[in-house]
């Protein structure tokens, strides 16, 4: 599944919170890690004498070679096949272009949190290459305040797979049937269907809600979608296999996603986002895009091409 990864690092601490992640998924896959760092141009380099822009570009050459050759000698010590890799340009075209040359079939990389977070350089590339990598992208929410507990190792017990019954959506579960198989984790299947209907009355009398006979059915349709793509994906290698299926009610899709995540204490997030063309915000999916962002656990985004997509896809 996985053979060659590229996990982007910006000489932050910040960035190297997705190197744990990434080291998993390397050894686990016997893959080859090529962390990459780009310089871009100087941020006042129109200020700058050629002499003096060489200059500056040859010290933050030496210094990025030299710590993410470290770092790539720490994991391969480790077992990690690793590589270290230090270019110039565009951010987000460079790591295109290295994981094109690479043959590169994840990216795995931190996101922004909140406050502050935002303003990395990171989260907006994070942002960019889901919108144009042709690979899955594994998003890395990093650890901060707001969260209990920064965990001492990274580990998938139980992935969460959320469908809509469109073959896009199940783009999802070749990937995910290949985590278990190789992690040894849980399965989650879900499919959200909306909330009962609250009527308003008048005069301050409570809300009654309208559940007919067509939402009855819904949910028995979603189940039953659920487990026959549970008995499709069987029994898993390498001490997984367990495949349990729920279905979510939520006056949104995205906000029945999370609330799964809460529910389940998935460790792992997978989905299908749109891709079509250039991908816009609003291609990517608008589902996606809040799962995205609003997801604790890491995400890992499968691009759903064109003809696999429908009206109802996930992202």
């Amino acid at each position: 599944m996985f053979q060659s990864m590229i996990l982007p690092l910006d000489g932050s601490s910040f960035a190297e919170e997705a190197v744990p992640m990434a080291a998993l998924l390397a050894k686990a896959y016997g893959a080859q890690l090529h962390l990459v760092h780009v310089i871009r141009p100087s941020p006042d380099m129109d200020f700058k004498t050629p002499e003096e822009d060489l200059d500056w570009r040859t010290q933050v050459r030496e210094a990025a070679s030299g710590a993410l050759g470290e770092m790539a000698g720490e994991l391969r010590r480790e077992g990690i096949n690793a590589r270290a890799e230090v270019r110039e340009g565009k951010v987000v075209d460079t790591l295109l272009a290295s994981a094109e040359e690479r043959k590169a079939d994840l990216a795995v990389l931190t996101t922004h949190g909140a406050g502050g977070f935002r303003r990395w350089w990171l989260g907006s590339v994070a942002d960019s290459l889901l919108r144009r990598s042709e690979v899955p992208v594994l998003l890395v929410r990093p650890w901060d305040e707001t969260r209990d507990q920064k965990p001492d190792e990274p580990r998938f017990r139980t992935i969460l797979v959320p469908l809509d019954g469109s073959q896009g959506g199940e783009k999802a579960l070749t990937h995910a049937r290949s985590l278990r198989d190789r992690l040894g984790a849980k399965l989650v299947l879900i499919q959200v269907v909306p909330s009962p209907l609250e009527v308003g009355t008048l005069y301050g009398i409570p809300s009654v809600k309208v559940e007919g006979e067509a939402r009855r059915k819904q949910k028995e349709a979603a189940l039953a979608y659920l487990q026959e793509v549970a008995d499709r994906l069987g029994d898993g290698d390498g001490g997984g296999g367990e495949v349990e299926v729920r279905v979510m009610e939520s006056a949104g899709a995205a906000e029945g996603i999370l609330e799964a995540v809460r529910v389940t204490g998935a460790d792992l997030l997978v989905l299908s986002t749109h891709g079509r063309g250039g991908i816009s915000r609003a291609v990517v999916g608008s589902v996606a895009d809040k799962v995205i962002r609003g997801a604790v656990p890491p995400v890992l985004a499968i691009r759903a091409h064109e003809d696999e997509e429908d009206v109802n896809d996930v992202g």
